[in-house]
């Protein structure tokens, strides 16, 4: 069986992740739509259709590769290119510019592969050595081919509050 449908008022009693967020909620219950009774759903079944369009440029996919373990961007939202100054398709977490956020994003990809289970939190981004600390709720969702390991991470982080301000800061810091 599939992902099992239920009403949205039974994704929100059993859901173990609450939001105060309407977009992080939209997100979790999709995921949570999918997965049914399985820990989680398998990458064919998502469908970008199915998620609200202004949403959609901050999304990150991750393909998860065993032997070596690796964490590779297979899908970099279109804010993260406006923000960052850079597509990281294709490329993995381990080429982050800022050696202590890379380090950072390993643990969380990691804690969500060891669990298997979507994890939220709250992160601290800092774009250069000096520069302001800034804070985003993140939503790390585990996708599932094969049911025995985790093969890809969703990822959801929205910080368009601060969208300008963290775009200022890497162009100062890495001149792009």
């Amino acid at each position: 069986m599939k992902g099992a449908i239920l009403a949205r008022e039974d994704y929100l009693r059993h859901s173990p992740i609450k939001f105060g967020d309407p977009d992080y909620q939209v997100c979790y219950e999709y995921w949570l739509s999918l997965k049914g009774d399985r820990w989680a759903p398998a990458w064919n079944e998502w469908q970008w259709m199915e998620l609200p369009a202004n949403l959609i440029p901050y999304f990150i996919v991750i393909d998860v590769s065993y032997d070596p373990l690796d964490f590779v961007y297979r899908f970099w939202g279109t804010a993260y290119n406006t923000m960052h100054g850079m597509d990281f398709t294709h490329k993995s977490i381990r080429e982050i510019r800022n050696p202590t956020t890379a380090e950072n994003v390993l643990k969380k990809y990691l804690d969500v592969t060891n669990s298997r289970q979507a994890i939220g939190s709250l992160d601290t981004l800092q774009t250069g050595q000096y520069d302001a600390e800034h804070t985003q709720t993140t939503l790390r969702m585990p996708m599932s081919n094969t049911g025995d390991r985790v093969d890809h991470v969703v990822t959801f982080a929205d910080w368009r509050k601060d969208h300008n301000e963290i775009k200022q800061e890497h162009i100062r810091t890495y001149g792009y």
